[in-house]
């Protein structure tokens, strides 16, 4: 006999997001990578980025941004039935950093894991969230963390590097809302021909951390940005038009997109390539830098607490992570 599963619509319900306090400014990190001034700014759009003290871990940025999140949805830790943490900056290799976080926020309920799509992780965890909520009824809310500490793994004289990265974590609490509204599709595809162009070589298994070798600079990350470009340009029109395609929709229709903060410069051109004016989108990359995991996760909290996003709007959340994955998220916003 055929079970029947209830299949509700899951949406978001609350954000939350941190930013570490202390600035890294563009002319401390040009004086170090030997670069002219001004010429962050003019490559990037950057004009400043914000790191973690020393007492500072993903896991305490975490919690911190959950616990706004929680707030914002008015739900309890406790009620909390799925908690996935996008990152691959964790406090260790393992255990998962989510299952630290379920400790330090009191979801003692909560199924916990982490997720590794890099830069496109918190879009990835959405769908993950929600597609794991419809099939199983009995996970009321999930909570998806994009959390990124980068800059102990930057060269601050690696000019490739350098200038874009920086720290921060968001959330979003998921639950159900009225049908026809929430996640109502999504797409994801992966280019792994470019897959040595963004790296970070040591501590994995193939390039253990070990005393022949730290001085390699293998803890360091390593990208080609011309690469990085091309593959944005080409492939990410391509992750959006393909979810909206599912739904019989084009970019035209989208009222909101929130996209992987990775370079101001980048976000203007795609914009401009897709034909759609930049009143469709927040960007936040200028003032806190590129956020990795977490990039997403802060625009979306930064385009509701601004009203920037409205009741019915259909909004596209996208992102592109190293390896090459590009993913693209459509929200029909309650």
């Amino acid at each position: 006999m055929k079970e029947n599963h209830v299949v509700s619509s899951i949406g978001v319900l609350g954000t939350g997001r941190y930013v570490p306090s202390k600035i890294l400014s563009n002319d401390k990190v040009e004086a170090m990578c030997g670069l002219e001034d001004g010429s962050i700014f003019e490559k990037t759009g950057i004009t400043k980025r914000h790191i973690v003290e020393d007492t500072e871990t993903a896991s305490s940025m975490s919690a911190t941004c959950a616990l706004q999140a929680l707030a914002a949805a008015k739900v309890k830790p406790d009620q909390i039935g799925l908690l996935i943490c996008c990152t691959f900056t964790g406090d260790y290799v393992y255990p998962a950093l989510a299952c630290k976080v379920q400790e330090l926020i009191g979801a003692k309920n909560a199924g916990s894991f982490d997720l590794m799509a890099n830069c496109t992780g918190f879009q990835v965890g959405l769908t993950v969230a929600s597609d794991r909520m419809k099939l199983d009824p009995t996970i009321g809310y999930a909570l998806v963390i994009g959390v990124a500490l980068q800059s102990r793994y930057i060269n601050w004289s690696d000019p490739e590097t350098a200038i874009y990265f920086s720290d921060g974590a968001g959330a979003a609490i998921l639950g159900t809302v009225p049908d026809g509204y929430g996640i109502i599709s999504s797409e994801l595809f992966t280019n792994s021909r470019v897959f040595e162009s963004v790296r970070l070589r040591g501590g994995g298994s193939s390039h253990p951390m070990r005393t022949d070798n730290v001085d390699k600079g293998l803890q360091y990350y390593e990208m080609d940005g011309m690469e990085t470009w091309k593959q944005v340009m080409q492939f990410q029109p391509k992750a959006i038009k393909g979810a909206l395609s599912k739904i019989g929709k084009t970019v035209a229709d989208v009222d909101f997109f929130i996209f992987h903060q990775a370079n101001l410069n980048m976000i203007h051109f795609l914009m401009a390539r897709m034909k759609q004016p930049l009143v469709k989108t927040l960007t936040n990359v200028g003032e806190i830098g590129n956020t990795a995991d977490a990039s997403m996760a802060i625009a979306l909290h930064d385009a509701v607490v601004s009203h920037r996003i409205k009741h019915d709007d259909l909004v596209v959340i996208t992102g592109v992570g190293a390896g090459f994955t590009f993913g693209a998220t459509v929200i029909r916003w309650q």
